[in-house]
């Protein structure tokens, strides 16, 4: 075996290894992004549900004061309807929060950006590539102290 196929075959191995110790690292940054949709998700569908509608057909316009300012206030509605067991609506008659009949608070989560997912999937690609570009940098400076004198 020569220099030349050694390196190459150490660059392959430790992209490998670098590109496998990065699926951990990029699972660590996809794993909270994919939870925040599945939570965005949720809400937006009880927030859109045909018992949400209704709750908001029937309150035609209604809202909390507070007796001592006069300013509309956050309230909670008790529905126990579905899955929903109460709704937290806003002083301007957004939906705030949720309280589903299993326990869970779901609320407005922002959407995961772009670059989010992007960043995920490019850290397995920047594992590979940094230690093999390394490993194939160092060998050639070395292979510029090597001469094949005849």
């Amino acid at each position: 075996m020569n220099l030349k196929e050694g390196t190459r075959r150490l660059a392959l191995l430790l992209g490998v290894a670098g590109a496998i110790a990065c699926g951990f690292a990029s699972y660590l940054v996809l794993q909270p992004a994919l939870d925040l949709r599945a939570r965005h998700n949720k809400f937006e569908q009880l927030a859109n549900s045909d018992v949400v509608r209704q709750e908001r057909k029937n309150q035609g316009g209604w809202v909390s004061v507070d007796p001592k300012t006069g300013e509309q206030i956050k309230w909670d509605q008790e529905v126990n309807k579905g899955c929903i067991k109460t709704i937290h609506w806003t002083a301007e008659n957004e939906v705030e929060g949720i309280d589903t009949v299993d326990g869970q608070y779901l609320y407005k989560a922002r959407v995961p950006t772009s670059s989010e997912y992007l960043l995920g999937a490019l850290i397995p690609v920047f594992g590979f590539l940094i230690p093999w570009g390394l490993v194939r940098a160092i060998a050639w400076v070395g292979a510029g102290f090597v001469t094949n004198t005849k």
